[in-house]
């Protein structure tokens, strides 16, 4: 059996590129001068074994890395945030009312509007 594979190579994107990661640097640090972006300690889930930090999602009911299949750790660690908060409507409101993303996965869709965290009360 033969796996039929085409790639557009122009379509290429690199993310080590310059021409790339310029842009990404260019939207931080407008983040940064409006203070939207910010550092601040916080608790970590940390893999012992792989040096790195995990999402809850990535830690098992058991507390184990899904990685690695460590324990995981709680650590202290600076880190950088964004204050999302003041856009929470706006962002909920694209997840519902975008038609690119209504053709998500329900499943993505409930973690993106779990990350958001709109709360009340």
């Amino acid at each position: 059996a033969l796996l039929g594979l085409s790639c557009d190579w122009s379509r290429e994107i690199q993310t080590s590129s310059p021409e790339y990661f310029r842009w990404t640097q260019w939207i931080f640090l407008q983040m940064l001068e409006a203070d939207i972006a910010y550092q601040a300690d916080a608790e970590v889930n940390w893999d012992p074994i792989d040096n790195t930090v995990l999402a809850n999602e990535q830690v098992d009911s058991e507390g184990r890395s899904w990685r690695s299949g460590a324990v995981v750790e709680k650590k202290q660690l600076r880190q950088w945030f964004l204050r999302i908060t003041q856009f929470t409507e706006d962002l909920l409101d694209g997840i519902v009312n975008d038609e690119k993303l209504k053709q998500w996965p329900d499943q993505v869709l409930s973690l993106q509007k779990q990350w958001i965290g709109k709360s009340e009360g």
